[in-house]
Order: C-alpha cells, then sequence, then structure tokens
C-alpha cells in the first residue's frame, strides 16, 4: 500500500545557492518593521516620528551590512537584489565615465559569471563597447595572469564573481582589484555566493564596487545592496529614477522590513558565520566523499578554494536527461538551462572544460544553515541507489 502524499517525505533540500530559507530571527525582524506598531512607515517621511523610525531601522541596517563587508555606511546603497546591483555597477560606470569623456570602452569579466553580468556587458557590446570573456582554469578560478593578458589602456572595468554560483570555487579578487586598481580601472566582484564566507574587508581592499544580497544566507529575497568605494570616488550614473533615494543612486523608496531583514541576516552571519561555515565544510566534505567514490564521479571547481556550502559534480557516462526526475529525493540543480526543446548544457561547465554530455550529467549540490547530517545521509543513500539505473549501456 502506498503512503499517503501528505506523509511522504519532503526532498533534501540542497539547492540552498538559489535560495534560501528565512532564519526566523529574520522573520521577527521584518514583522516588526511592518505592523502599526513597529516601523512600517516610510523612510523617507521625514515630518514626523514615524517616518524617523522607519529611516532609523533602514539605517541601522546599513551599518549591520556594512558591518559584515568590513565598510562604512556610507557606501553602502540598497537595491532590489543582485541582478540591480550588478546592472548598476556595470550600466552606471560606462554611462558615467562616458558623460565625463572617459573614451575607454574595455571590459573585463570571465566566461562563467553570472547572467546579470555577462548579459548587462552583451548589452554594452551592442552600443560599441568592447568585452573580453576570460576563460577561467579548469578549476573555474580566474587568477592574475589571465587577467594581466587581456588587460590594455582601453580597459576601465573588470567584473569577477568572487565565489562561481556553480562551481563554488573562489577567485583572489583583491589581488585582481589591485592589479586593476594599478592599471587605472575600476573593479566590480559579486559576492552574492561569498559575502560572510569568504574575506571581503573592503576597507582594506581595492575593490572598487560589491555586490551584495541576503537572499543567499537566510535573508528575504527582493532587496540587495551594492557596495561603492569612496576612496575610489567611483562614478555611477543611477539607473532607476524617481525621488532621488540611497543619495540620488536609486530611486525609489527603500522598503523598510526587506532592509530590516538583510540588515539582520547579516548581523547574524557576522555573528555565527565561522561557526556556519564549520560546520557546513564538515557536511560538504561528508558528500564529497561518498559521492567520490561512486564510479564516474567527477568532482568540479576547487578542491581547496571554495565557498562551505556548495559541491558541483558531474557523472560520466550517466543519462543527464533523467538525473532530477530520477532523484526525486533530492531537491537540487542540475546547472542546466531547462527550454521547452531541450536540455542545454551548463555553458558554466562547458567553458571548464566539459563535453555537452557530460555538462547535462551534472548536480549542483548546495547546502546551508538549517542542512543536517541525517539529510545529507538520506541523498547519499538516493545517490547511491538511483545513479545505477542512469548509467548508459
Amino acid at each position: 500500500m502506498s503512503m499517503p502524499e501528505s506523509k511522504k517525505p519532503r526532498p533534501v533540500y540542497l539547492d540552498y545557492a538559489a535560495a534560501t530559507p528565512t532564519d526566523p530571527r529574520v522573520i521577527k525582524a521584518m514583522v516588526r518593521a511592518l505592523s502599526i506598531d513597529g516601523t512600517f512607515a516610510n523612510p523617507h517621511a521625514t515630518g514626523h516620528v514615524y517616518g524617523w523610525e522607519a529611516a532609523e531601522a533602514v539605517e541601522n541596517a546599513r551599518c549591520q551590512v556594512a558591518d559584515l563587508v568590513g565598510a562604512s555606511p556610507l557606501e553602502i546603497y540598497f537595491t532590489s537584489g543582485a541582478t540591480e546591483s550588478n546592472n548598476l555597477a556595470i550600466f552606471g560606470l560606462a554611462k558615467a565615465l562616458r558623460l565625463q569623456g572617459d573614451q575607454r570602452r574595455h571590459i573585463i569579466t570571465s566566461a562563467i559569471e553570472h547572467k546579470a553580468v555577462l548579459e548587462a556587458c552583451e548589452e554594452l557590446e551592442k552600443e560599441g563597447y568592447r568585452v573580453t570573456y576570460l576563460t577561467p582554469r579548469r578549476d573555474g578560478i580566474t587568477d592574475l595572469p589571465l587577467l594581466e593578458q587581456a588587460f590594455d589602456d582601453d580597459t576601465f572595468l573588470v567584473s569577477i564573481a568572487q565565489a562561481n554560483s556553480v562551481l563554488g570555487s573562489v577567485c583572489d579578487v583583491h589581488a585582481l582589484a589591485s592589479y586593476t586598481r594599478s592599471r587605472g580601472a575600476f573593479f566590480h566582484t559579486d559576492t552574492a555566493q561569498s559575502a560572510g564566507y569568504v574575506k571581503t574587508d573592503f576597507d582594506r581592499s581595492d575593490v572598487s564596487m560589491a555586490t551584495l544580497t541576503s537572499e543567499k544566507v537566510c535573508g528575504p529575497k527582493g532587496v540587495g545592496a551594492l557596495f561603492v568605494s569612496r576612496s575610489q570616488n567611483v562614478p555611477l550614473y543611477p539607473q532607476i529614477f524617481g525621488g532621488g533615494q540611497e543619495k540620488g543612486l536609486r530611486g525609489g523608496t527603500v522598503p523598510t522590513h526587506e532592509a530590516a531583514g538583510m540588515g539582520e541576516a547579516f548581523a547574524i552571519l557576522k555573528k555565527e558565520g565561522a561557526e556556519d561555515a564549520r560546520r557546513m565544510n564538515a557536511l560538504r566534505q561528508r558528500l564529497c566523499d561518498a559521492i567520490a567514490a561512486i564510479p564516474g564521479a567527477i568532482i568540479n571547481g576547487s578542491a581547496e578554494h571554495h565557498v562551505p556550502g556548495i559541491l558541483s559534480v558531474s557523472f560520466a557516462g550517466i543519462d543527464g536527461a533523467k538525473l532530477l526526475p530520477e532523484l526525486s529525493g533530492i531537491a537540487a540543480s542540475t546547472g542546466s538551462a531547462c527550454s521547452s526543446a531541450e536540455l542545454k548544457p551548463s555553458y558554466i561547465l562547458k567553458a571548464i572544460g566539459h563535453s555537452d554530455a557530460l555538462a547535462r550529467a551534472s548536480l549542483r549540490l548546495s547546502l546551508g544553515r538549517f542542512t543536517t547530517g541525517e539529510e545529507i545521509d538520506r541523498a547519499i543513500a538516493e545517490l547511491k541507489s538511483k545513479l545505477p539505473k542512469l548509467r548508459l549501456h
């Protein structure tokens, strides 16, 4: 007799790199900013106490975000998320420099950046800009020699993520930023997958701009921030108009509850991030060791330089089209883009040298704060029992 649908255990959630559950403490902070007894008001309504209280809540959140990444609150600008922050950094800098009469038109990025960066660069190419898409090393890291080879006197911007969202590989963005600044250009990094787990310390770095978001660290969706270095006088042209908020850089009412949630998520990470990372690394290693013993398994990314919560693995000789449907006990990502007609191989895995077939037969298993050892054991059992059924003969 089959188990009733309502009694079946839910799949083990291993897609934290896509979205995280919101920490209950963050939810409480957000609720306080929603009710009539809390800081619900428009933070830009400065003519009454409700607006003042909401503004104070937003500025407190700005301080919490800045504190985690080693920045001044004056360098943090709230946005709607990482995608907007990436767009503001790239389009905003390009237009601001153009309006200043700067003739440089060359951007350097990597072929494995998030689509929010790649598609922004592609749009600028349509306007006559030249973009170099670096091919990273096979471990997914873009290093200094790769950057040096691509740099020329026309380069005004380099945009390289600190941690790749599929591979988890971590680049030394501080070294890349120092070289970029020494050549008179600006350096932007997307830290959506790394902030709180990998060193930022922007007050001691040559990073010009950094994208921040809360949805990857048990905070709310729909809010993010852009760090903009004061010492580098980064020129940015706003992309959203309507009220002059965020010191004129981003129009629109700052959602107090979202900002408060992001601030609380970053404050928790500041206090507990090291312990979170230790526990997550241990669980990741347990999962990695078990998968490495499966015939045909290939662990992608860097064995040494990686974030604690992401593990990318490919399976040689496995039918990739059936991979996720068969693994019904795991909620994960293949790293592939689904369309109505076909399962496209991940452009990131292709960029590090995988064939179409191997890229399709891949999983991104990402864990986080609420992942348990029992869940990892369930996931291992699921992989061991079902992968053999998918082997091509």
